[in-house]
Order: C-alpha cells, then sequence, then structure tokens
C-alpha cells in the first residue's frame, strides 16, 4: 500500500511538472500569435495607405485631364484607362478593409478560446474559477465596444452619403444597448454561474454586431465604394 502511495506521489509531482511547462509553452505561444498579429496589422495599415495614396493620384490626373476640356481621343483614351486602373485600386482597398475587419473577428476569437482553453485541459469534474474567467470576459467586452463604436462610425458615414444605404439593415439588440462603466466592479461580485452567463452573451453579442458590421461595410462597398478612405479612417478610429 506504502508503495502504491510513492508512486501515485511521483505520478502526480510529474503530472504538475507537466502541466506547468505546458502552461508556460502556451503563454509563449500566445506571445507569438500577439506578435503576429501586430505585424500583420502594421502590414495591412501600410497597404492601405500606399492605396488610399494611389487613387488620389488617379483623382488629381482624372481632373486634370477632364479640366483641360479636350475632345481628343487620345485625351478620352487616357481618362477611361486612368478610371479603370482607379476602380482596380478601390477594390484593393475594399479587400484590405475586408481583412482589417477579419483581423478584428480573429482578435474575438482568440479572447474566446483564453476561456475555452483551460477548461478542456482540467479533468471534467473541474470548471475555471471566477478569477480566470474575469480578464477573457473583460477583453471581449471591450472587443464588443469597439465594434458598437466601429458601427456607429459607418452609420454615420452611410446617414451623411445616402440613409437609403441601410434601409433594410438593422443593427442588432447589442448595438442599442449601453455598456456600463462599473462593469469591472459587478462581474466582481457575481458567481462563478453568473459570469459563464455572462461570457456567453458577450460572445454571441460580440459575433451579432461582427456579423452586421460586415453587411455594412459590404453595402459600402457596393453602393459607394469612393467613401471607402473615410471608412479605413473609420477603422483607425475604433481600434
Amino acid at each position: 500500500m506504502e508503495k502504491v502511495k510513492q508512486e501515485l506521489d511521483v505520478m502526480k509531482a510529474k503530472l504538475s511538472s507537466t502541466q506547468l511547462s505546458l502552461a508556460e509553452k502556451e503563454g509563449h505561444l500566445t506571445s507569438l500569435r500577439a506578435e503576429r498579429r501586430k505585424h500583420l496589422e502594421e502590414v495591412l495599415e501600410m497597404k492601405q495607405e500606399a492605396l488610399l495614396a494611389a487613387i488620389s493620384e488617379k483623382d488629381a490626373n482624372i481632373a486634370l485631364l477632364e479640366l483641360s476640356s479636350s475632345k481628343k481621343k487620345k485625351t478620352q483614351d487616357e481618362v477611361a484607362a486612368l478610371k479603370r486602373e482607379k476602380d482596380g485600386l478601390v477594390h484593393q482597398l475594399k479587400q484590405q478593409t475586408q481583412n482589417r475587419m477579419k483581423l478584428m473577428s480573429d482578435n474575438y476569437e482568440d479572447e474566446h478560446l483564453k476561456v475555452s482553453s483551460p477548461s478542456s485541459e482540467q479533468p471534467n469534474n473541474h470548471k475555471p474559477s471566477p478569477d480566470q474567467i474575469l480578464s477573457p470576459l473583460l477583453d471581449l467586452n471591450q472587443n464588443r465596444s469597439k465594434l458598437k463604436l466601429y458601427i456607429s462610425h459607418l452609420t454615420s458615414l452611410c446617414q451623411e452619403r445616402d440613409p437609403i444605404i441601410l434601409q433594410d439593415f438593422a443593427p442588432p439588440p447589442a448595438y442599442h444597448r449601453s455598456d456600463s462603466a462599473s462593469l469591472h466592479t459587478q462581474l466582481q461580485s457575481m458567481t462563478r454561474e453568473q459570469m459563464e452567463a455572462e461570457l456567453e452573451q458577450c460572445e454571441r453579442e460580440g459575433a451579432e454586431l461582427q456579423d452586421y458590421a460586415n453587411q455594412v461595410l459590404q453595402q459600402i462597398a457596393e453602393r459607394c465604394p469612393d467613401i471607402l478612405e473615410q471608412v479605413v479612417n473609420a477603422l483607425e478610429d475604433s481600434c
């Protein structure tokens, strides 16, 4: 019996060591992912700036040729060619903007994994403690607030340009729900079950807001692509 107990103690020690090593590697992997995400954001931002500059240059050249009032076929062909090139650049800008929104969505999913991963590593009868849920939940709530701000910017742009753009689209209920300034204090007073329920609601609302933001962006890209530069600026303001 004593020998079995000793073997169990050894196994427990090995298990504890393995779990510690796994946690360290997971932390390192999380840091690498964050660094990679930062680099991706910088690359996408530079691409957007380059495209915006190229579009502005095409606009200037088109305006210059049109002001010349020349009816020559060569001039008209040059204007047509510049407009085609501009359309291609606008399409690229639309793709880059969608890529940045996807990156925002991926950030949201990563925050979800911070919560779901620890519970999957624990025994079936052990659930994450409130402290393990608190930080990821606050991050998810922050991401939800950023999405609401971004949607607000996009909605304002559409209203200024043409209110009809969004006449067939209604934001999800979460968009109209005000954020609580004392959320951190409220969460600390919650039980684990209450925090899990709050987490589920935050995940659901975040997904709904992300879907709606994608729909609005698609409408802008299809009906008024010339304001994509303002869309990029709105994305910068909400990050």
